[in-house]
């Protein structure tokens, strides 16, 4: 019979591929003190799941209450597959702090470098189009569109150029 790999091991050996064992805090708030514990586990539950995340632990605080909203923060411990990952989830889930725990030195290929970059600047798109999409009249946001999809199509011939 086999014997399970220990959370340890688990570390090691995602850390000798590439991996970034980090703590991430994240806070949320709600109208009830059980709806924010909830959400919590809710959404690190989520973060377990996504792609490129070996693992992730949380420990929720209690919440507070002040003004009719209850505020609770986590404290995520979160093992990344790479770099790449970690800079996915912090643009998606945008933590109130983030820590490398290990290793101690960044150390990642060009390309993965560039690949995160091309991440970020696509988050920082998404979040521009939302923004303009809800302040732009009708005839503005065609005209954006447009110039978002001939954007998207140059992002496209870059990132195909450069597999």
């Amino acid at each position: 019979m086999a014997r399970e790999k220990s959370v340890e091991q688990i570390t090691d050996e995602a850390l000798r591929d590439g991996g970034f064992l980090t703590i991430l805090y994240f806070d949320l708030h709600a109208r009830t003190s059980d709806s924010v514990k909830n959400l919590m586990v809710g959404f690190i539950s989520k973060l377990t799941q996504e792609k490129g995340v070996v693992y992730a632990v949380g420990e929720i605080d209690q919440p507070l209450e002040k003004e009719g909203i209850f505020s609770t923060w986590a404290e995520v411990k979160l093992l990344a597959a790479d770099f790449s990952t970690l800079v996915r989830i912090a643009s998606q889930y945008s933590p109130i702090g983030v820590e490398i725990l290990k290793p101690d030195k960044v150390n990642i290929p060009l390309g993965e470098a560039q690949g995160v970059l091309l991440d970020i600047s696509q988050t920082s798109q998404n979040f521009t189009r939302t923004i303009m999409e809800k302040m732009l009249s009708t005839e503005e946001k065609a005209d954006f569109a447009k110039k978002m999809d001939q954007r998207e199509a140059l992002g496209k011939k870059l990132l195909e150029k450069k597999n």
